[in-house]
């Protein structure tokens, strides 16, 4: 099942690190037997997402698997503009420490 992108033309960096990630929302499949492909939860992750990098395909966890995709984006909201660090980038550990601040990492 293809991941929630977030910010897909955006890098996700953490200032500790300087490496350019993508932010997506890993989906969890239903259960058999039920109609719904997406049951609404899995996790946030970052991905390197660059296919001249070495570590191109790596992904961090930046919440708890099994977290639902609405308290991630009710947590995450308006975070264009207060995780932004330019036009092209934002700031990753600032939305890791709402994650965390929100008991979801």
């Amino acid at each position: 099942m293809a991941d929630i992108d977030f910010g897909l033309a955006l890098d996700f960096v953490d200032p500790s690190d300087g490496v350019p990630r993508q932010l997506r929302f890993a989906r969890n499949c239903a259960p058999p037997g039920d109609p719904r492909v997406f049951d609404g939860t899995g996790q946030l992750v970052a991905v390197v997402a660059d296919r001249t990098r070495p570590d191109d395909g790596h992904t961090i966890a930046i919440s708890r698997a099994g977290v639902h995709i609405d308290d991630v984006q009710k947590i995450l909201d308006g975070w264009e503009s207060w995780a932004q660090i330019s036009n092209e980038v934002i700031n990753l550990a600032q939305i890791r420490r709402r994650i965390a601040d929100a008991g979801l990492s």
